[in-house]
């Protein structure tokens, strides 16, 4: 069964595809029966992964199996020269066209069905090639022939790597045209017709190559389905890790991120700062009167108070650029990278006016913020770390808070470049 996680509002689980999907596979997996298919959405999936590598097998197996096939034009030589010729004339003008048409078809993308008839159609017509040849060499030489004939259909029943329901319609035919071949009668060409006992020998001795090729294909579709399942648990587990990694990261009362990831958010980008002679701005943002607030209108109001603020900064900074994080209390922290003294300063105005013209219910008339802002260059000569971002904000907010608050004050510092 799929697992549930949790999250601050209880669980999340995964979607409802997911499980679908899982539900699909288990079913699948606890079927009994004998038919060797999936529910649509399973099976394209199954023919997805298998079709190809299987395509190409096959293909191997044709050129290999042509290629034996050519082998016994030497034999047929030694049989006479007109049995030589018509096998050499059958071979190449028949069964090597369709062996090279069924090669390119099924390295194409074609429907299944044609494929599979192209693949077929090689070695049926290459055990029709062989029966006509045994009829028409003699009854001395006809019993190779028939052998040969049993091999080819026991081979291509086992060896192909077609799907199944291929697999049984490649053996009936090739045993249809066996069977007819071994019976026709052609006065003045063909000797007797083959006896049952010999007929009767070659459809037994292809049975166990059928049912051979029926185990595998339901072990690799078994095979499949595990890892079908494995794969879906898999990204059930890496969405849930994810999840929890976010959640890690955010604040539990603002949705926003937490002093944990602004930490190692700031401590990074201060080191790409320094190493690549950029600025990094840092605003130290604090609620107005927040104390007051709290006392007058309740905690309640106050946790309302927060999670406004928090969202209006989140939507006033760059998206995807800057970083706003809870600091702590009804403090907040605004990174931005490559921006400058006069450019955050801007941005710093913006969150200030933002939140003023929200109106919320304060204190003293509307919620308001302070903002101190620290502006850094990196330089070769002279590293500086996160906590001198902090420091520098912090004593900018400082001063604002004293100036009035509701305003934002700067302070900028610049590495000089060795």
């Amino acid at each position: 069964m799929s697992v549930a996680f949790g999250t601050k509002k209880g669980y999340v689980l995964p979607s409802a595809a997911s499980t679908k999907a899982l539900a699909e596979v288990e079913e699948a997996l606890n079927h009994r029966g004998y038919k060797l298919t999936f529910n649509p959405r399973l099976e394209a999936a199954y023919q997805a992964v298998r079709g190809p590598v299987r395509n190409r097998n096959v293909a191997r197996y044709l050129v290999v199996y042509l290629a034996a096939k050519l082998l016994f034009l030497f034999a047929n030589l030694r049989v006479g020269s007109k049995v030589f010729r018509l096998s050499m004339e059958l071979r190449l003008g028949i069964v090597l066209p369709l062996t090279v048409l069924a090669i390119f078809l099924l390295l194409r993308p074609v429907r299944q069905w044609i494929q599979g008839v192209a693949a077929f159609a090689p070695v049926i017509a290459e055990t029709a090639l062989v029966m006509l040849l045994g009829r028409l060499s003699g009854s001395a030489v006809t019993d190779r022939y028939v052998i040969a004939a049993g091999v080819g259909i026991f081979a291509q029943t086992l060896m192909m790597q077609a799907p199944f329901r291929y697999i049984v319609a490649g053996w009936v035919t090739a045993l249809g045209v066996f069977i007819t071949l071994c019976r026709a009668r052609w006065p003045g060409h063909f000797g007797p017709p083959i006896s049952a006992d010999e007929i009767i020998f070659v459809v037994v001795f292809s049975l166990p190559a059928l049912y051979e090729r029926y185990s595998r294909e339901a072990a690799g579709r078994r095979e499949f389905l595990l890892n079908e399942m494995n794969r879906l648990k898999t990204e059930d587990i890496l969405r849930m890790n994810e999840h929890l990694e976010r959640l890690s990261s955010l604040d539990g009362l603002t949705g926003i991120f937490n002093r944990r990831y602004l930490d190692s958010a700031l401590a990074r980008l201060s080191n790409v700062a320094v190493e690549n002679h950029r600025w990094i701005s840092v605003l130290m943002i604090d609620i107005d009167h927040f104390k007051s607030l709290n006392d007058t209108a309740g905690h309640q109001h106050g946790d309302f108070c927060l999670e406004q603020v928090a969202q209006l900064l989140q939507r006033s900074v760059r998206a995807g650029v800057d970083t706003v994080a809870r600091y702590g209390g009804e403090e907040f922290v605004a990174i931005l990278p490559d921006a400058d003294e006069r450019e955050a300063k801007a941005a710093g105005e913006r969150l200030r006016q933002a939140i003023e013209a929200a109106a919320l219910p304060g204190a003293k008339g509307v919620v308001t913020i302070s903002i101190g802002v620290a502006a850094l260059r990196g330089a070769a000569a002279e590293r500086f770390t996160a906590e001198d971002l902090i420091a520098s904000a912090d004593d900018a907010l400082y001063e604002a808070k004293r100036s009035g608050r509701n305003r934002v004050i700067s302070r900028v510092r610049e590495k000089a470049t060795a």
